[in-house]
């Protein structure tokens, strides 16, 4: 039997097309070796635009893994990696890489040069260059915007080397003037187009060059709400070939041929199993496409194959949309994780999925963590921000084989006999790691950029669970608070009410006796007259401590009043509450000596149990226990004036 290798997949998920195609064309290609290997994809989705608190809580999922434990190591991270104006994303992405490099595993770093890795990746310099070259030489064009992304991106800073290069090459005007560089999204575009035009007091070049299709995008739509024509004031191009560059007008771009770099690191990863010496780098092919953005016409093939993705997307998406919708609409209704599980399997599996576990922080769903009077529910102090708790517990698994746990889900280190694909998503409150999301046979959903709604929709949802479970936790324990004496613990007179008469009734309800106990601490007045009120506080807190260790678990002890203290006891015989008596009165001392209380303490005892066909109310019984109590204390009075 071959041993199931396994690769971890670190993926920044940009919800971009080539994100879908490289994972999977990995997992397609790794299909078909001739071993056996399990695909961990590990996925975070920050964004530039979200508060630093998110981001890291997201990028913390990097820090999930055991790298050591994997055969091979693929960072797919570019698209995120700024050294500098990302410091979240930057702190996390640098130690996936240092802990990957270090690992003594092979790693790939796709479309990023990194030092102790193999790149696998585009020729990005002469790929842009093919770009110019074709603009210049066969079009016959010669004055350029450029619109970059990332100053400290490595696809941009070789992209736009490679501009630079040709530019000066061939005495083309390149100043800085005619630069603009920020990030790779749409919104570059329309900056870069407002700021280049107003910097040029409006003259327009023949082209912008565009770092990506999405800024290229953001150039034509800034331009035409200025009143221009793509192409006929201004043509432009764009770089990736992602979704948005068959729109109209369609944009002129180049494609990476993202399937087929999964093809490649398959390829290197089987060789350097086999011990084969690699080069450092392994560059993939591209293809310069030309469209309306520059004044050509899309080719029919082209056109036939943009047409056959669209309607194969949006069959799909329909789908994701009402499985989403059906998600977003019974997760809030959810009472407990088994339910949110329940709509998760009915999510997933209608997306092709084939299992789901949901790993959190058991302090987050077991009411048996031990938590300190007036902490919240939910507490910064619990939740780490920096890697994972060692309380994280399987919440909840589905599998849709075996209908249980998924193994993989409870384990890096565990081998399943089928090789399969998993994805691990993070959940967190902003900063705090609050546990991970795990999803087999998962392509489907990153092919439908599906992932980041349902990690979403499940984590508010857990998110209002749990606090709700907090204001839960809080009010009881303001509800406690309020029922209990401050001096002594025990219930107070609102306590009493509360919990009193319910007991009574469920007593006479089920035919069963109830012991109503009247006790009074003897001599206080003497006591706070001669020692003061804080010695009398001890004595009555001796009392408290005396009746609280010697009444059974059961019992409802009350502090009636000043010096007055009831007790209740559920099915009670004379015999138990005499004990109790008994009991009371032997530890009073050993509390009165433990506290420091003046000279002996006792207490005057009158109880009476109650009988369950009487028509009596409990406020009857609790007078006749209080009026045996007095009868005591005054013959326990005249007999001290007696002896004196």
């Amino acid at each position: 039997m071959q041993i199931m290798k396994k690769v971890l997949y670190i993926l920044n998920d940009c919800m971009r097309k080539f994100t879908y195609e490289r994972t999977a064309g990995f997992w397609r290609a790794l299909k078909r070796l001739d071993e056996p290997v399990d695909l961990h994809i590990v996925r975070s989705d920050g964004y530039s635009e979200y508060a630093p608190e998110h981001n890291y809580g997201e990028y913390n999922i990097f820090r999930l893994p055991f790298y050591d434990s994997f055969d091979g190591i693929i960072l797919d991270i570019n698209s995120v990696f700024t050294r500098d104006s990302d410091e979240y994303a930057s702190e996390s992405i640098r130690y996936a890489i240092e802990t990957a490099v270090h690992s003594g595993k092979p790693v790939l770093s796709l479309a990023n040069e990194l030092k102790g890795c193999v790149y696998v990746g585009i020729d990005n310099y002469s790929a842009m260059q093919s770009v110019i070259r074709h603009l210049h030489k066969v079009q016959g064009l010669h004055d350029f915007w450029f619109a970059m992304g990332p100053p400290d991106n490595f696809e941009n800073l070789e992209r736009t080397k490679g501009l630079l290069d040709y530019c000066k090459e061939n005495s083309l005007p390149c100043s800085e003037d005619r630069f603009y560089a920020e990030s790779f999204i749409t919104e570059c575009g329309i900056h870069a187009f407002e700021t280049l035009l107003a910097r040029h007091r409006g003259v327009l070049p023949q082209v912008v060059i565009c770092a990506t299709d999405y800024i290229a995008l953001g150039i034509c739509h800034a331009a035409e709400e200025a009143g221009f024509s793509i192409p006929h004031d201004l043509m432009v191009t764009g770089f990736d070939n992602d979704d948005v560059s068959s729109l109209s007008p369609s944009i002129t771009t180049v494609d990476q041929s993202s399937w087929s770099m999964g093809d490649y690191c398959a390829d290197v990863l089987q060789r350097i199993w086999r011990g084969e010496a690699l080069p450092s780098k392994i560059y993939t092919p591209t293809e310069l496409v030309l469209r309306e953005s520059t004044g050509q016409v899309s080719s029919h093939s082209d056109a036939r194959k943009k047409i056959r993705e669209y309607i194969d997307h949006s069959s799909r998406a329909m789908n994701y949309s009402y499985c989403l919708s059906m998600l977003q609409y019974q997760l809030p209704g959810c009472k407990s994780i088994e339910e949110m599980g329940g709509a998760l399997v009915q999510c997933l599996s209608r997306l092709k999925c084939k299992g789901v576990s949901l790993i959190l922080d058991s302090a987050l769903f077991d009411d048996s963590v031990i938590r300190q009077p007036g902490q919240s529910y939910i507490t910064a102090d619990s939740l780490p921000v920096e890697g994972y708790s060692d309380r994280m517990e399987l919440a909840f698994s589905w599998d849709e084989i075996t209908g249980n746990q998924n193994n993989a889900a409870r384990s890096f280190s565990g081998t399943m006999d089928v090789p399969d694909n998993y994805l691990f998503s993070p959940i967190h409150f902003m900063e705090h790691a609050v546990g991970y999301l795990v999803i087999k046979d998962c392509v489907n959903l990153i092919r439908i950029k599906g992932v980041s709604y349902i990690v979403n929709t499940l984590t508010m949802a857990l998110r209002s669970h749990f606090y709700e479970k907090n204001l839960a936790y809080m009010n009881q324990l303001l509800s406690g608070i309020s029922r209990k004496d401050e001096l002594t613990s025990l219930y107070n007179r609102l306590g009493y009410h509360d919990l009193a008469y319910p007991l009574f009734r469920s007593q006479c309800e089920e035919g069963c006796s109830l012991g109503i106990l009247f006790l009074d601490l003897d001599c206080l007045k003497a006591i706070n007259d001669t020692y003061g009120h804080a010695m009398g506080d001890l004595a009555i807190r001796s009392v408290s401590n005396a009746i609280r260790s010697s009444i059974p678990e059961n019992a409802l002890a009350v502090r009636y009043g000043g010096d007055e203290f009831l007790i209740l006891f559920p099915n009670a015989t004379e015999t138990i509450v005499r004990n109790c008596i008994q009991e009371v009165r032997s530890s009073l001392s050993r509390e009165a000596d433990r506290l420091g209380a003046p000279g002996s303490l006792d207490v005057s005892a009158g109880f009476i149990i109650s009988d369950p066909g009487a028509q009596k109310t409990l406020d009857q019984y609790v007078q006749e226990a209080d009026e045996k109590m007095y009868s005591e204390k005054k013959a326990k009075k005249k007999n001290r004036l007696t002896t004196i």
